[in-house]
């Protein structure tokens, strides 16, 4: 039985994902130490949908240094991406996404190819995938 919470939950992912989202193409990848990633043979490609953000980060370099007038720590200006998926969409996927794997955003001028960095499940059943761009072939 579902609690108001849980109505309430699933109806808030509902207009999230119909306001903001985007349909992406989820991509799994074997990775193995001195080769390039390639297509994982036992878990399908799929189409999502979800949500992508992207936005100014810092990050501080462990550390510090002092001297003369660069007294302090060391900070990284950088940009976080990530894309959400909702939980009725996770119970959909043939695989579990995993590091390594990647998202194309299929609905983007390019199709720009992000590699999951960190996969972050929560207690209410969705996955927020955090990622890096990767560099296309010239």
């Amino acid at each position: 039985m579902t609690s108001p919470f849980d109505a309430f939950d699933a109806s808030l992912s509902a207009a999230t994902v119909q306001v903001f989202g985007e349909r992406a193409v989820l991509r799994p990848r074997v990775s193995s130490q001195y080769a390039e990633r390639a297509a994982d043979e036992d878990r399908h490609q799929q189409a999502v949908t979800g949500v992508f953000s992207a936005g100014p980060a810092e990050s501080s370099l462990k550390g510090s240094a002092s001297s003369g007038d660069f007294a302090g720590t060391t900070r990284v200006a950088t940009l976080t991406s990530a894309f959400w998926i909702a939980a009725d969409v996770v119970t959909t996927l043939s695989a579990r996404p995993v590091k390594g794997d990647t998202i194309i955003l299929s609905g983007r001028d390019g199709c720009p190819v992000y590699t999951i960095t960190r996969v972050e499940p929560s207690d209410r059943g969705d996955l927020n995938f955090i990622l890096v761009r990767e560099d296309q072939p010239t």
